[in-house]
């Protein structure tokens, strides 16, 4: 049934890009574009086969909906959302090494969608089991020859033993680590030390040490 549906669609598709007008093309290089009549790669959405490399250098006011493609090049950016007349104006991509460019990130938070919730107690003494650390890609260091990048971040084993929600791993068994998870943890351990701060400014006024 799957291959039946498959040959469907492949043999719409062909039916479609010999149609002048069509909207969806697959085109010699067998990719496919959508919302587009052109046979350049600038304008629509466009879909590539694994391993294709396609950077575009030009900056048109055409260029207006979607590139989706495979970055072949550690500098190699796959446009995700774009911007006209200036190729600068990008506002998310994401490039070949894994970085993620963006202006802004919001994450669904509505109480409506949350049960069960509960407050987050001793924050602080979690995160005293997790180091914040300096450290180099080991991946870009052995796959460029640019001086060594240094992030900063803290390593998934750490945070896994004190923190496992924070923590999820790939299809290879690689830790990752959910930063956003941390971030809360941080409002909470400030909020507790703020508390001590008050308690212990309370003793000292009641003992008139506090000028």
């Amino acid at each position: 049934m799957k291959k039946t549906l498959k040959l469907i669609l492949t043999a719409s598709l062909l039916v479609m890009s010999l149609i002048a007008n069509a909207q969806i093309k697959v085109h010699p290089d067998s990719h496919v574009s959508i919302g587009t009549l052109s046979d350049s790669w600038d304008v629509g959405v466009h879909i590539y086969p694994p391993g294709w490399a396609v950077f575009n250098t030009q900056s048109t006011a055409s260029w207006h909906i979607v590139t989706l493609a495979t970055p072949g090049a550690l500098k190699g950016k796959c446009w995700i959302v774009t911007a006209p007349n200036n190729k600068n104006t990008h506002k998310f991509y994401v490039t070949g090494d894994g970085l993620v460019y963006k202006c802004g990130t919001y994450t669904m938070s509505d109480r409506s969608l949350q049960n069960e919730v509960e407050p987050i107690n001793n924050a602080g003494t979690t995160l005293d089991y997790i180091n914040g650390i300096w450290y180099t890609p080991t991946e870009l260091k052995v796959n460029t020859k640019d001086p060594p990048i240094r992030y900063a971040g803290v390593c998934a084993q750490e945070v896994e033993k004190v923190l496992p929600e924070a923590v999820t791993a790939d299809e290879n068994g690689m830790l990752l680590v959910n930063y956003e998870t941390l971030t809360v943890f941080l409002i909470e351990a400030v909020k507790e030390q703020r508390q001590e701060i008050q308690k212990m400014q309370q003793i000292l006024e009641k003992h008139g040490l506090n000028e």
